[in-house]
C-alpha cells in the first residue's frame, strides 16, 4: 500500500527524530508510529530507569497520537525493543497505568542496543482511527 508524505505527522510536543523520519505516517485508518525512547522532548536526552523511560516514551507516543487527533485508546499493537529481557515485567506495569482491557496485541523483542545512549526501551505502536 502507497503512502504520501502528506500524511506524515510530527509535533513539537514530542522529541524531534533524531534521523531522517516521521513520528508517524497515516495510511488508510492506521497510524503508523515511530518508535519511541524515554527522550525529553525538550533536551532530547535519555534519562532515568527502564520505568521513568518507559513512561516517558508513552507520553511522547501520546503527543504525536494527539497531534494526528486519536488517543491511546486508539492503540491496537504495541512492539517493545528492550536491552534487558528481566526487565519486561517493569515496563508492562508502567504500560498497564495508562492502558486498560482489551490491551493491544504485543511483541517484545530483545536487542543489543538501541540509537541514544542510555536508553533502555523504546516502544512502537500502530493506531487505528475507530
Amino acid at each position: 500500500m502507497a503512502s504520501t508524505r502528506s500524511n506524515a505527522t510530527i509535533t513539537p510536543d514530542a522529541p524531534k527524530p533524531n534521523g531522517n523520519y516521521s513520528h508517524a505516517i497515516t495510511v488508510g485508518d492506521t497510524l503508523h508510529m515511530c518508535g519511541f525512547m524515554g527522550d525529553d522532548p525538550a533536551t532530547g536526552e535519555v534519562k532515568g530507569d527502564i520505568e521513568e523511560q518507559t513512561e516517558r516514551a508513552i507520553l511522547n507516543i501520546e503527543a504525536v497520537l494527539k497531534a494526528a487527533g486519536l488517543t491511546l485508546d486508539n492503540v491496537f499493537q504495541r512492539r517493545i525493543y528492550i536491552i534487558d529481557m528481566k526487565q519486561f515485567r517493569k515496563v508492562d506495569a508502567m504500560w498497564g497505568k495508562y492502558f486498560k482491557e482489551p490491551y493491544p496485541v504485543s511483541t517484545c523483542v530483545q536487542i543489543g542496543a538501541l540509537a541514544k545512549e542510555g536508553a533502555v526501551v523504546e516502544l512502537e505502536v500502530l493506531a487505528a482511527k475507530k
